[in-house]
């Protein structure tokens, strides 16, 4: 046969398991409150992916040039990439290439900008050094005098 429990021990059980259901409740709660600001965090990433992907394509095609003359007529170019779907921003491309000291070598540097949906202006700028040789003659250099 079973000893009773005292008296002041009946019910503990039933206290504790409120007292973890509360906690559980604060803690998610707490999580749903968090969700949307990791939500913005989550886009501004995406935003900001994006536009280092478009600014990776902008370098990588300038160094594909065809001839040192097309090169050189490169200038200041801005354009805008319109969004590819809901949500996206608008991207607004500008580079510059500049002449550098080294004989044929061009400074780049490509700059893109858009506005996130709290309306705050973002950018992200890449920088890189080209050679100004034609691909065609890139194994050239490699030639004993």
């Amino acid at each position: 046969m079973r000893k009773p429990l005292p008296r002041r021990q009946r019910g503990l059980t039933l206290i504790e398991a409120l007292f973890a259901f509360l906690a559980l409740s604060i803690g998610a709660l707490a999580l749903l409150r968090f969700q949307p600001e990791l939500r913005q965090h989550a886009e501004f990433a995406r935003q900001r992916g994006e536009a280092v992907r478009l600014a990776q394509q902008e370098i990588e095609g300038l160094r594909g040039f065809a001839t040192r003359a097309e090169f050189d007529a490169i200038a200041t170019r801005a354009f805008t990439i319109e969004p590819d779907g809901l949500g996206s921003p608008r991207y607004a491309l500008q580079r510059r290439v500049d002449a550098l000291a080294w004989p044929g070598a061009k400074a780049i540097e490509v700059i893109v900008a858009w506005t996130d949906r709290q309306g705050a202006a973002q950018q992200v700028a890449l920088a890189t050094l080209v050679a100004g040789e034609e691909p065609a003659l890139a194994a050239a250099s490699l030639l004993p005098r």
